[in-house]
């Protein structure tokens, strides 16, 4: 067997796992669903987006699926990769004839097929209840911000892995840093009531650059959402995170307590 099947094989059965967790399927796909019928219940009507009144139905579901990308894309597989490293599962799997970067590809093949799919309900939850508009512009804009996202978003959350000691530090820190950048990206609250500073601060990380790009998708008429601008601010970012994880990756467990994987 090639190296790529294995690949395919072992992504395949990472999805087989997530499928089976519960919790999981919950957190990455119930919650973003819930989010976006609160958000839509309460700031009903319209909104105004680059200077134009716009629905607000459809900013928010561009909003949430930015959230959604990086709840995956970064808080849960920070939590899986290091909860596996600090279990000694990584260091296990080094040990095995299998080439190393297999389990890196499985991990974050498996991250953009979640990250498809639950978009996928995303968007058909606004077409269907909120009467989003769809159109080939906005699936370009869409697809291209999805491989964009789950690119920036997957190589940070591999790079941070390094400072998180152990799982419960992942879990605090990964959904965490998600919240607070859903609130000064624009996600949660629309950018025409933040304040300048604060819309100022959020254009420095890359959800901002996502949940912008992806807003210009859904709310202008015949865009696609794709700047140069925003693109490079997650690139970049990407880029950085990508450097840093081939630098800083660990295999084998950090925490004092962690156990050690048998020999």
């Amino acid at each position: 067997m090639s190296d790529l099947s294995l690949a395919l094989a072992q992504t395949r059965f990472a999805l087989r796992g997530y499928l089976r967790n519960p919790s999981a399927l919950g957190f990455t796909a119930l919650f973003p669903i819930l989010l976006l019928l609160l958000f839509n219940a309460i700031f009903h009507g319209v909104t105004v987006f680059n200077g134009t009144s716009v629905r607000a139905p459809a900013y928010y579901t561009a909003s949430i699926i930015s959230y959604e990308i990086m709840l995956v894309s970064f808080s849960s597989l920070l939590v899986r990769v290091t909860t596996n490293r600090e279990r000694g599962l990584l260091k296990r799997f080094r040990g095995t004839p299998m080439p190393s970067w297999v389990y890196l590809f499985s991990e974050i093949g498996r991250t953009l097929v979640v990250v498809a799919a639950t978009v996928a309900v995303l968007v058909a939850v606004g077409a269907i209840f909120y009467h989003v508009t769809l159109s080939a512009h906005l699936v370009a804009g869409l697809v291209t911000y999805v491989v964009a996202g789950v690119f920036c978003f997957s190589a940070l959350a591999l790079a941070l892995t390094r400072l998180c000691q152990t799982a419960d530090a992942a879990s605090a820190i990964g959904p965490l840093a998600a919240t607070i950048l859903a609130f000064l990206s624009g996600v949660f609250i629309p950018v025409a009531v933040m304040p300048a500073w604060m819309l100022d601060l959020g254009r420095v990380f890359p959800l901002e650059h996502l949940a912008r790009g992806l807003q210009s998708a859904f709310l202008v008429p015949g865009s696609t959402g794709i700047t140069g601008v925003d693109l490079a601010g997650m690139l970049a970012w990407g880029v950085a995170g990508l450097i840093a994880a081939v630098r800083l990756f660990r295999w084998e467990p950090l925490g004092t307590g962690a156990p050690r994987a048998q020999r």
